[in-house]
Order: C-alpha cells, then structure tokens, then sequence
C-alpha cells in the first residue's frame, strides 16, 4: 500500500513540473485513449448483456442467423450522425441502468436502412424473389414501404423478436392482424385479399363420408372459402378496449376516431410531434399490433360438435327482441304518455326472465329438436313472491282484457283497409291505407309478443289504445 501511494505521489511530483501545454497535451492523450477504449468495448455484444434485461434477447441473438453481426450494426442507423446519436443514447441507457431506472421490457427499432445495406439485403433481391413461408405463398414486393391505415410496413414491423430463439423471427399474429381484421370507419377489410393470395388450391380431392370435396371446382365459382367452410378458421377482435391505452398511458385521453391517424402516431415519430407537438421521449416508438388489437387467429381448428362449429347467433339473432320490447315498455313509444305509467311493476324490481320462466318443457314432440326443452312461464312463479293463487288470479284476467281489446281493434282496421280499397278520392285513400299500416304494425307486435298482456299489461293496453286512435285519426 505503501508503494502504490509512493508511485502516486511521484506522477503527482511529475505532472506538476511539466509545462501548462504539456499537461493539457497529456490529458488529451488519456481521455482519447479512454474515449476510444470506451468506445470499442460499449460497442462489442458482450457489453449490451451485462445489463441483465438483455439477456433473453443477446440469447436468441447468439442462435440466430445474424449472430456474426455486431449490434450496432443493425441498431444503429448507418452514417456518422447515426453512429454519434446511438452512442449517445447508449451511455444514456447505461447510466440508466446503473441508477435502476430502466424498463423491464426495452424496445428498439431496426430501421430499414440498416437493412437494406448492400452488404446485407437489397430491395430488388427481395421485392423479385417468391417465397414460401410456412405454408403460405410470399412477396415481398407489395410489402415494403408500402402503408397500410397510416402504418408505414418497415422490416422491424414484420421481423420482431416476440420470443422464441430467433432474435428477428417474423410474426405470423402481424399478418393476421392487418389481412383479417376491419376497418373502424368501414365494415370491410383493410388489406383487401382472398385465400388465394397466401394459399395454393389443393388439388387433392378430399372425401368426408358421402362428400367429396373438390377446392378446384369449389374456387371456380368464386364462393368465399371464409363464409362457408373455413368460417371458424379466423377468429377476429378487432374492437380495442378502451382500458388498453392506460397500459401505456396513465392520463385520460380523448379516443380518436380516425383509425389512420391513430396509427401514425403511434408509429412515427415525425408524425407525433406534428400532430401533439411533443417528442417521444420515454423509448423508442414501437407498438406491436396485438398490443391494442389482441391476437387474431388463424388456424384451422378441430370440431368436436355441432355446437363447436355453429354459432346460433349467426343466423337466430334477437328472437326475444319483442318480449325484451313490451317488458321494458320500448316498442312503440306512446305520444304524450308517461312512461313511468306503462312500465311494468317487474321490470321496475327488476325481475327477470327466468322469475316466471321456470318449468322446463319439451319444445315439441315428434320432431329432431323435440330433444331440446325451453323454460315455460307458469302461474305459479307468481306464488314465489306473491299471495298462493295470484297467477292463477290476474293472468286469465289480463289476457282476456288484451284479446277482447286486440280483436276489436283489429275489426276496425280490417274495416279501414276495405274503405282505403273503395275510396276513389287518392289522397283520402292514401291517409286510410297509412293509418291502418301504423295500427296493424302495432297489432302485430302484440301478437308476437304471445303473452297477451302479463309480460306488461299497462304498456299493451296503452299501444292497442294508441292503435285505436290511430283508426280514429282517418275519420
């Protein structure tokens, strides 16, 4: 120890000695010398996975096909100003690191001028070669620097480590994401492609019990494989939650509704700052696409069941709309009525379909769908909240009220229909024809709803007495 403080106080004694324009001379000497030092060991791969949340991704670099190339030369944009900028940013994210304020999760951009170097890949090697990607037809020529909804297709878009051992693996979710999913302002795809543009025909003709099926003769008649067959084959969610932002976001902010506007900011940085005036500051901007859009998949799935492969809703979509309707007094809204007047005592304590729903009966007998059971009203659901025999007391008594009503309403409208029939004056004929129309339309809903009063005796009443005055209007 005491050697070293000798051998430091000697230097100290021949420093002091030397000349103000030597010192500065050899100062400059020691910080270039430490400068270039700095300068080759920051860029050399070892140094990036001393931080710790760099290892996954130094691992996947190291079994990837790009593991003879430095990081550097991918992660920083080729040219001086780009090598300066990166560096700086580097000894920024190395302080970073030794204070523990880094992410957990660091995100970076491969640029595509880092990638279409001459000593790495040329655009028109790509954009002329065909590809076969798992299964799947692919050019490269439609992608690049194409934009789809305000995002710009870069490499880094399509070729981003999402795990797995390849660091610049592609993400197939990428491809569903913009060839599946719709547009917000528009019902129709963004990216307007059919089966063919990925996927050969099979010339294989497949045989399913006393089925043959042939894609060749099915394609030649322009049907759509993804409305029949290969209907549950993607599987979409394209609607973004709106808790999604508060993952990056922690202030409220205004949803935007253009869908490309949205895109570009959240994908270019030049396209940011004109459009909020503020840089991004906190990392690189790159967003994955299922980040907000989900995962939209794309596989061919096994059916285990009818009910695996059909979605009833498909076709059999609000078939208890008129029930819903009357309950909560919505159907024909009753001019000048209040509607606190015609809601039904249940639906105000909130009772609930199945309250009175309660006995389970076959559908029918003698049939298929005989098997199946559906949940009947019966009198006696009323005895579970009201006095033994009220069903059995006031359902009678509502329904013969509603049908007395119906039917005499409905003779005066069949008697309408007959004058509008007669009348030679047009316009005289034309006010009869419509205001029978609007009372039959009325009828009809209360027909439909088949309960005849008990789903909400006030309101029906109230819509035949509205379909009354209606016939009387055209007196």
């Amino acid at each position: 120890m005491n050697r070293i403080r000798a051998i430091f106080n000697s230097v100290i004694n021949v420093v002091k000695q030397m000349k103000w324009s030597v010192r500065i001379a050899l100062l400059i000497v020691i910080v270039t010398f430490f400068s270039g030092g700095a300068i080759v060991i920051t860029g050399q791969p070892g140094f990036c996975n001393s931080c710790h949340i760099m290892n996954p991704y130094y691992d996947s670099w190291e079994d990837s096909n790009h593991s003879k190339v430095n990081c550097l030369d991918c992660h920083l944009r080729p040219g001086f100003k780009g090598y300066v900028k990166g560096k700086v940013n580097g000894l920024a994210q190395a302080v970073a690191c030794v204070v523990g304020r880094v992410g957990t999760k660091p995100n970076a951009t491969v640029e595509d001028a880092s990638c279409m170097r001459p000593e790495c890949h040329s655009t028109e090697e790509l954009e002329t070669k065909n590809l076969v990607y798992s299964g799947m037809k692919f050019t490269h020529q439609v992608h690049v620097e194409n934009v789809v909804d305000g995002i710009k297709i870069s490499c880094g878009l399509c070729h981003s480590h999402v795990g797995g051992k390849e660091h610049f693996s592609v993400n197939k979710e990428v491809c569903f994401t913009c060839h599946f999913l719709k547009g917000s302002e528009t019902d129709s795809r963004i990216v307007q492609t059919d089966c063919q543009s990925c996927h050969e025909v099979p010339d294989k003709v497949i045989d399913r019990g006393f089925v043959t099926i042939n894609h060749a003769e099915f394609v030649s008649y322009k049907a759509s494989c993804d409305d029949s067959c290969h209907k549950r084959d993607i599987e979409k969610n394209a609607q973004v939650s709106a808790t999604v932002c508060r993952n990056c976001h922690d202030y409220d902010i205004e949803r935007e509704p253009n869908s490309v506007k949205l895109h570009e900011v959240h994908t270019d940085p030049e396209k940011l700052e004109i459009y909020t005036g503020r840089k991004h500051t906190t990392h690189t901007i790159k967003v994955e696409c299922f980040a907000c859009h989900g995962k939209v998949i794309h596989e061919r799935g096994e059916a285990t069941s009818v009910v695996a492969m059909m979605d009833c809703q498909d076709c059999h979509s609000d078939t208890h709309q008129v029930q819903r309707s009357l309950y909560s007094a919505q159907a024909h809204p009753q001019d000048g009525t209040d509607q606190k007047n015609v809601l039904s005592p249940m639906f105000l304590t909130h009772v609930e379909c199945s309250g009175c729903h309660i006995e389970r009966v076959r559908k029918s007998t003698g049939t298929l769908d005989s098997f199946g059971e559906v949940a009947k009203a019966v009198p006696r659901a009323c005895d579970k909240c009201h006095a033994p025999g009220t069903g059995d007391q006031y359902i009678p008594f509502w329904q013969e009220q509603i049908k007395g009503l119906y039917d005499k309403i409905g003779a005066r409208i069949d008697k309408l229909e007959q004058l509008a029939q007669l009348e030679t004056n047009q316009q005289l004929a034309q006010k009869s024809g419509d205001r029978a129309r609007q009372a039959r339309a009325i009828l009809e809903s209360v027909a439909n709803d088949g309960s005849w009063g008990v789903h909400n005796f006030k309101y029906t009443e109230a819509m035949l007495n509205r379909a009354n005055e209606i016939v009387s209007s055209a007196d």
